[in-house]
């Protein structure tokens, strides 16, 4: 039950916002609540805000009676400033509107819900990107970056938003808007608002006439410092309104919200090189920053032992790595030039600057258009510390990250001064890394807060680093991570109190009633940066190492819909806690029903998550281990008779599929709908979603041997899905079934086909498998083995398949080592277009990565070969179709959500599209008014 303040305001917002976008179901209250941060509230109320007047109504409606509201982004925010226990309004979703201002795209206005990647590739074209370049831009939000002053790895304190804001656009706490960029709304701004101007003025009067203040202002903003307000915009800029605009920046949501900024973008360098220098001492690699001039490199990153220990094991890493003494620090060092020619100079221009302080191993630059692999390890080791360190901490145990910048001729003394108060505390694990060109190191360990000898452990030691950095060093306590509920007690130690009061007078004056984020930068609790911390207990292995970092979320297809990875993860955490204390049984029950679609059902166990997670925490296979947890006797004995029956039910699902589509031929897409969806809705949604694309039936194989007498010869698994269905209403008639089309390939291309022993009995085990039946799809597979065993004559001939989810399945479950398995791809490419002659290219091939593709890295290659086929390749960039097996009839609107940007990436001469999975096809028709089929027929038509 709400409160009932909370219900009088949800009562009100409810006539503007749809109530399906007020959440106050507890699941989703802690799995939208919760953050990258160490802390935990949970809001009273979610609002999923969907555009400004949505906003300015929840500001005016909270403000009557006088709630706190806290706005969130992406949530990878890790000082604990988007959470709330009161009001959190969620402004992602329908926040991804974009224009580029000019024709060569140095300005771009983004809304707030926009990721950083993303926003690069809307520049791309344009040879350029936004300042910022934070190691979370794959998943952190505009307004996330913009509302941190987030920077990163090579943006400096020179590049960042405060420098690179052009315009924006903000909504105050009485919903008063301002539009930066609007003359008219500056006027009117000007009008309304005098007051609000004039104590802008007077602010700056005051610290003009301070000349200490000013001075110290100006000193401490020459390093990376997000520590309390932006109030460097007092001393930098005369017009108020300009100087508004850049204390948004940095704000953390406790002065207005962000309804969207303008971005002054810079170039993205063409040419880029890196390189990792090890030194033998952290002084040695400290002795060495200030050597390397800004003019000759972007960018250098300094990586103590415990850092590099936690990539050590990477393929791509060098043995060496291994072998490092404990005292060993690594600095990686980047070039960018618009030159080729230049490039080798500055390379050049590093190896003399060090030459008196030399390295205990050779170094090498590697380029990023060359060296693709090595390069992106490089960064990826850097990139990922945070999230790969923190999946080495103990189970249970928190990962912290603090964030500190010293002028860069006392990095090395910092550096040495928070080891030793890290030996000191025993913190053994704790690594530092960060931009060293920029005094910024961050450091990262393992905290336990179960006990409270733990908590004063941490408490002094924060005491102590605070004295160190802000004191000592005179030092940023905060560089870029932004303040939050972690360092807002030590703000004032910071600054000291002239500052403060300055910033004391900025909440006032944009949040007078302190219902903007309260508690957050300006928080005069000495001990709020203890409280409210956040429960990590062991829920399951596959799991336990994340860190909610929140990485995952921009690839997962069911984020907006139910939940993201982490946020499974966080409701499984929780269910775990409440099994183990027992404090509420009711509780626990609810989640546990209300996990049954939001973490399970709703899941497409595609994996994209693993990819996107520096640890590699795949959460489908986590969500598949649940449903092995679940799966009852009885489903397990069904599920084991068709496994042993594999050739009838195929068979079975050729009738059916038979039966419909000739229904659908004679009453039309229409009323086969219109039938289809009354069955379901009567059956309980029991019978699966018909769709226009739905297939017919296949047809059963009935020859062992294709093409007999050839040299070359090829075992082709068809799927079980692919002798199941046939054609749909898409294809032309003169189009063969896949399988009879894949003959005729491979014919062409001079092989003789072998089909395994009991083909039509066969499955990769992929359809038990997902649904948590471990012991059936096993069976399956280990069958399917030892026949294509028997058929490769002991591994002699290679072996394609016809999908690349079941290659992906049998490449994970397979036991022996000799068997050539190929990806459908990777065979065309390899074995069968070199056999063939392009006839008559298309002009434009739209192709679809399915996931299992993009997690064996065949993307590039399916792009090549579109490219054999087509004088220009349309790559679509959505994640996951959310068809995910069966998904897409039993779950329909998982196939929906994830196609929901499908269409306006098709391009309008494109009248069919192509990928490597039956029932990611049939989605994806579904919802692009294309017909998407195997890049199978695409290679028949271009070399007929």
């Amino acid at each position: 039950m709400l409160p009932a303040t909370y219900q009088e305001f949800k009562n009100k917002i409810a006539r503007v916002v749809p109530e399906d976008r007020l959440v106050t179901n507890p699941l989703k209250i802690l799995a939208y609540g919760t953050d990258a941060s160490f802390y935990r509230l949970l809001p009273k109320i979610i609002v999923q805000a969907h555009n400004e007047s949505e906003v300015v109504s929840v500001l005016q409606e909270a403000a009557a009676l006088q709630l706190p509201v806290t706005f969130r982004a992406g949530g990878t925010s890790l000082a604990g400033q988007a959470i709330t226990d009161s009001i959190l309004v969620v402004c992602s979703h329908n926040w991804k509107q974009y224009q580029v201002l000019d024709q060569k795209g140095e300005r771009v206005r983004f809304q707030p819900g926009i990721v950083g990647t993303k926003a690069n590739i809307i520049l791309k074209p344009y040879g350029r990107k936004i300042g910022p370049d934070p190691a979370s831009i794959g998943s952190a939000l505009i307004g996330g970056i913009a509302a941190n002053n987030a920077s990163g790895m090579c943006c400096g304190n020179r590049q960042d938003t405060y420098r690179t804001i052009a315009d924006i656009r903000i909504v105050l706490q009485d919903g008063t808007i301002l539009d930066t960029s609007d003359p008219y709304s500056r006027k009117a701004f000007a009008k309304n608002r005098p007051d609000l101007l004039q104590e802008i003025i007077d602010l700056k009067n005051t610290i003009n006439s301070d000349e200490v203040l000013k001075e110290r202002i100006i000193r401490k903003y020459k390093i990376k410092n997000t520590t309390g307000y932006s109030i460097n915009a007092l001393v930098d800029f005369e017009d108020p309104i300009d100087i508004i605009k850049h204390l948004m920046i940095g704000s953390e949501g406790t002065l207005a919200f962000i309804s969207d900024i303008t971005y002054q973008t810079v170039v993205d360098i063409k040419y880029k090189s890196c390189a990792m220098l090890i030194f033998n001492t952290i002084e040695d690699a400290c002795r060495v920053v200030p050597l390397l001039k800004e003019s000759f490199v972007a960018a250098v990153e300094l990586l103590d032992r415990d850092s590099i220990r936690s990539v050590e094991t990477h393929p791509m890493a060098p043995a060496y790595f291994k072998t490092l003494p404990e005292s060993a620090c690594v600095l990686l060092v980047e070039c960018q030039t618009e030159k080729e020619a230049d490039l080798a100079v500055n390379q050049q221009k590093v190896r003399d600057a060090i030459v008196e302080i030399p390295t205990s191993h050779p170094f090498e630059f590697v380029r990023s258009d060359k060296d693709i692999k090595q390069y992106a390890f490089n960064w990826e080791a850097r990139k990922g510390l945070l999230p790969t360190v923190g999946g080495l901490r103990k189970t249970g145990t928190t990962c912290i990250i603090e964030d500190v910048a010293v002028p860069v001729e006392n990095l090395a003394a910092a550096c040495i001064g928070m080891k030793a108060i890290f030996k000191k505390y025993g913190y053994h694990d704790a690594t530092l890394f960060g931009h060293a060109m920029a005094g910024n190191l961050h450091m990262v360990f393992s905290q336990d807060f179960s006990e409270a000898s733990e908590v004063k452990r941490y408490a002094d030691m924060m005491d102590e680093l605070a004295d160190l950095i802000a004191d000592k060093f005179e030092g940023s306590l905060k560089a870029e991570h932004g303040t939050g509920r972690n360092m807002a007690p030590f703000v004032l130690q910071e600054w000291g109190e002239a500052a403060y009061n300055i910033m004391m007078r900025i909440k006032q004056i944009f949040d007078p009633n302190n219902l903007l984020n309260p508690g957050v930068i300006i928080n005069h609790d000495p001990k709020i940066h203890l409280e409210n911390l956040k429960p990590l207990p062991a829920s399951n292995e596959i799991v336990d190492k994340c860190m909610e970092c929140g990485f995952c979320e921009s690839s997962c297809v069911a984020e907006g819909l139910t939940l993201s990875p982490r946020q499974r993860i966080v409701v499984g955490r929780e269910i775990t806690r409440l099994q183990e204390t027992g404090e509420d049984p009711q509780r626990l029950e609810q989640f546990k029903k209300d996990a049954q679609y939001t973490v399970d059902e709703t899941c497409a166990t595609d994996g994209l998550c693993g990819l996107a997670c520096p640890v590699g925490i795949d959460t489908g296979l986590y969500v598949k281990d649940l449903r092995k947890q679940l799966a009852s006797d009885k489903e397990k004995k069904i599920a084991d008779k068709f496994a042993d029956h594999m050739g009838a039910t195929t068979a079975g699902m050729r009738v059916a599929l038979n039966i419909v589509g000739g229904v659908q031929s004679i009453i039309g897409d229409k009323i086969m709908g219109g039938i289809a969806g009354g069955l379901r809705k009567l059956s309980g949604d029991a019978i699966p979603q018909w769709n226009p694309y739905t297939p017919k039936g296949g047809q059963k194989i009935k020859q062992d041997i294709v093409n007999a007498g050839q040299e070359r010869k090829v075992v082709y698994f068809a799927s079980c899905i692919n002798r199941g269905m046939g054609k749909d209403k898409g294809y032309d008639k003169k189009d063969l079934n896949l399988v009879q089309l894949t003959e005729k390939l491979l014919t062409k291309a001079g092989f003789t086909i072998i089909y395994p022993k009991n083909i039509n009995s066969h499955c990769c085990g992929m359809p038990f498998s997902s649904k948590g039946l471990v012991e059936e799809g096993n069976k399956l597979s280990d069958n399917l083995e030892a026949d294509l065993m028997t058929a490769s004559e002991n591994g002699k001939w290679p072996i394609v398949y016809d999908m690349s989810s079941c290659y992906y399945t049998s490449l994970h479950h397979f036991k022996s080592d000799i068997l050539k398995v190929y990806d459908p791809i990777q065979f065309m490419l390899e074995f069968v277009m070199p056999q063939l002659q392009v006839k008559h290219k298309q002009a434009i091939a739209t192709v679809f990565p399915v996931c299992s593709a993009k997690k064996i890295g065949m993307v590039d290659n399916l792009v090549k070969l579109s490219g054999m086929c087509a004088e220009e390749v349309k790559l679509i960039e959505t994640n996951c179709c959310g068809f995910a097996g069966d998904r897409g009839f039993t779950f329909p609107e998982l196939n929906a959500h994830g196609q929901r940007h499908l269409k306006e990436q098709i391009p309008s001469s494109c009248t069919e599209g192509y990928s490597t999975n039956r029932p990611c096809e049939i989605g994806m028709s579904e919802y692009s008014e294309i017909n998407f089929k195997s890049i199978f027929y695409l290679i028949d038509e271009v070399t007929a």
